[in-house]
């Protein structure tokens, strides 16, 4: 496949004008999501199963946003098979739209630019280490990851089944809200919050992303919240770890047993999916285990989280979208760190999790970057009515 920038696969043919909630909203939709009459191809050269693959198949939500009255408009570009966070690395490319000689950030990169650029209101895209909110925070949008398995998956390409998750995109909370509306989600949930920063210790972050925080803080407080001390989370690298850990196994039995494609195709794989499904074979069971232990126990952890507070506040991305040229890396105060390893650790608990969590736009300088809002699974309503309290 050779390599370009561009974050349309296609365009599509309007249906018929349907009325309602979201009555003419244009709409697009990563390609790793069925949309009837569009072969999914998910910016590979792996050949996908056509079970999977062929045009005669729609995601459930698809079709009910378009009953609502959204007009799917387009396909937009993934980082290859969704499994990266740059949208910049072999196939089409996302350059970003807002800031020159910058990623859009993956893996919904092309659904990200395409609202950032003004070419659709609404995106559909999928989020399984962060790959909805990355791409928001890096493009001035505001990206929700719905709790985990409150949209329905089906006729999704996977990547790590237990993490992958449906999100949506849009530069308007509102427009979410409508969206929640449209999934069942209740909203009823008005009385003030108790809120508090989420800390990671041994996260890497911008040290301008500090004011940043504080200043989503302060306004959440004058908001009429109960702002409270900040909550002391699980070690970076721990986290990190025991993520990958269960990603990798999740990702490995999914090529191998769902797409059938590991490692027949191995050759076809972009060079660092490749990497990756070779780590994953070298995974023995016992570590698997432990990771799995580590999960279940951050999960009791959060539950004593959420005992004393409603919702969490952290950094998105914890830096500004990376350059062109370096994509894999990201300076950080004249020091290049590892791009996933700055990343990954405020993305990552949300998916162990299962939360729902929100990206809010925000800038540290001219750099487009942002603040997550995370809250127990389950109160999706309560993290988009924070989002919009936040969103000027």
């Amino acid at each position: 496949m050779t390599a370009e920038s561009s974050p349309l696969v296609a365009r599509l043919v309007a249906g018929p004008v349907v009325d309602g909630p979201l009555n003419g909203v244009r709409t697009t939709v990563k390609e790793l999501v069925a949309v009837r009459g569009v072969a999914l191809s998910a910016n590979t050269d792996v050949e996908l199963p056509a079970a999977l693959t062929a045009p005669e198949y729609e995601t459930p939500v698809v079709g009910l946003l378009r009953d609502a009255g959204a007009r799917i408009a387009s396909i937009a570009t993934t980082h290859e098979l969704a499994w990266g966070i740059t949208t910049w690395a072999g196939g089409r490319r996302v350059a970003n739209p807002l800031v020159e000689g910058r990623v859009a950030g993956g893996s919904s990169g092309g659904v990200a630019g395409l609202i950032a650029a003004g070419a659709v209101e609404l995106g559909i895209g999928t989020d399984t280490a962060g790959s909805v909110r990355i791409p928001a925070a890096w493009c001035d949008v505001v990206g929700w990851k719905p709790t985990f398995d409150l949209v329905s998956t089906e006729h999704v390409l996977p990547l790590a089944p237990g993490f992958d998750t449906v999100g949506f995109l849009a530069r308007d909370v509102g427009l979410l809200a409508t969206v929640a509306e449209i999934l069942g989600v209740d909203d009823a949930d008005d009385r003030p919050l108790r809120i508090a920063e989420l800390h990671v210790p041994g996260a890497t972050s911008d040290p301008r992303l500090g004011p940043v925080i504080a200043d989503a803080l302060a306004r959440l407080d004058v908001a009429g919240h109960d702002v409270t001390p900040a909550i002391e989370g699980p070690e970076a690298a721990t986290l990190v770890d025991t993520y990958a850990t269960l990603q990798l196994d999740a990702s490995l039995d999914a090529h191998r047993d769902v797409l059938g494609s590991w490692p027949e195709q191995a050759d076809r794989y972009g060079e660092a999916i490749r990497r990756r499904l070779r780590a994953a074979e070298r995974l023995d069971a016992t570590t698997v285990a432990a990771a799995q232990e580590r999960q279940v126990a951050l999960r009791a952890t959060a539950d004593t989280w959420f005992t004393g507070v409603d919702a969490l506040v952290l950094p998105t991305t914890g830096c500004p979208p990376p350059t062109q040229d370096r994509p894999d890396e990201v300076d950080i105060d004249g020091d290049w760190h590892d791009l996933r390893s700055v990343v990954l650790p405020h993305t990552t608990i949300a998916n162990l999790l299962g939360a729902p969590a929100v990206n809010v736009p925000a800038r540290i300088g001219d750099e487009p970057t942002g603040v997550q809002l995370l809250t127990p699974a389950g109160t999706d309503g309560r993290a988009l009515r924070l989002a919009a309290q936040l969103v000027p």
